[in-house]
């Protein structure tokens, strides 16, 4: 078994805090002057901080669950108290013991390290919870024990020095946002106030027609409802490939603009939909304006006695499901981890 590590990449939550700020501000720059001057600055912030704020994993030890115990086969080679008379590897029979933590917040953040001198972890990210193994012959409870207490630690000392950064990111947010899209006002403002005293013309009708004015489908295939914590992971790579398909999807990204009424363009979007993907996963079941969506759906295969859901669980079980909502942990779902190839054919299978 190839063990897998946390905090293993080159770039360091520094890297993401950069990354972030250049979105933030080409965001910034996006904004339409009729999307600036028909919102107000705390919605178009309150919009903004929630799309690009870094959500720092916590760990729930209490809810730790022990998993079951598997066979596994264990290279001995090295073992100072064995003598091989061939080179190995040679293996034997042992047992994997694991563990699995739940926690809250955004799973990509446990790549990234908070400097490169960091030290990667053994452990695994398997829906919504840290996985730590240990695979041993003779199985030792308080060796065990110690060993994935000491790992838990460790993790918890490499969450706090990047929530360090990931905070001051936070506070930066909200006055980079404030700080600019008041410049933006006041500019705005200026230049509406500004005159060489000559009478005002009327406005002036633009007819042409460009790729981004085109006007947007009377009806999509899909509706895809997700948390934007799981943009990057899984919503926004599905999304592509269904557009690839020939697929129509309403994806906020794509169909909203700075200053829509959220609330109203979501329920739009319902309303031209025949399918809705619903991506289940720990920050949805956190989110209000997820489960809105969601709750949409399921009021329109009331309406209809047609299957408009279609659900896909990512990073999450059917247990954590099942004490959210027992109809939908019920329901056939295909999980993220099969891969966007696959999800898009039997999301396809599922519609025509």
């Amino acid at each position: 078994m190839r063990q897998q590590y946390i905090f293993s990449e080159e770039a360091t939550i520094h890297d993401v805090v950069h990354s972030r700020e250049d979105q933030t501000k080409k965001a910034l720059t996006a904004i339409s002057s009729g999307d600036l001057e028909n919102s107000s600055i705390e919605d178009l912030v309150a919009d903004l901080f929630e799309r690009f704020r870094l959500e720092v994993p916590v760990l729930d030890r209490a809810g730790t669950k022990e998993l079951e115990i598997s066979e596994v086969d264990i290279d001995v080679s090295g073992a100072p108290n064995r003598a091989f008379f061939e080179p190995g590897p040679h293996y034997v029979k042992g047992s994997l013991v694991r563990i699995s933590v739940p926690f809250n917040g955004n799973a990509q953040l446990f790549r990234y390290p908070s400097s490169n001198f960091g030290s990667p972890i053994p452990a695994e990210i398997v829906e919504g919870a840290v996985v730590l193994s240990y695979s041993t012959e003779h199985p030792n409870g308080p060796e065990i024990q110690r060993d994935f207490d000491n790992r838990l630690s460790l993790i918890e000392t490499a969450l706090q020095f990047i929530r360090g950064a990931a905070e001051e990111w936070n506070r930066r947010l909200t006055d980079l946002l404030r700080t600019e899209l008041g410049k933006r006002k006041e500019k705005q403002k200026r230049d509406q106030g500004f005159t060489l005293g000559y009478p005002k013309a009327l406005p002036i009708a633009d007819t042409t027609v460009r790729e981004s004015q085109a006007l947007p489908p009377t009806h999509y295939d899909l509706f895809l409802s997700h948390a934007s914590e799981d943009k990057d992971s899984i919503a926004r790579p599905l999304y592509s490939a269904l557009i690839s398909s020939g697929i129509t999807v309403w994806f906020d990204e794509a169909v909203l603009k700075m200053g829509d009424s959220l609330r109203r363009k979501i329920d739009e979007g319902l309303a031209r939909c025949g399918h809705g993907i619903v991506i289940v996963s720990p920050s949805f079941l956190a989110k209000e304006w997820p489960q809105r969506e969601l709750d949409g759906l399921v009021a329109r295969e009331v309406a209809s006695g047609k299957k408009a859901i279609l659900p896909i669980w990512h990073q999450i079980d059917q247990s954590a499901i099942m004490r959210y909502s027992p109809p939908l942990a019920d329901r056939l779902a295909a999980k993220s981890e099969i891969g966007v190839d696959a999800l898009v054919k039997q999301i396809l299978a599922a519609i025509r």
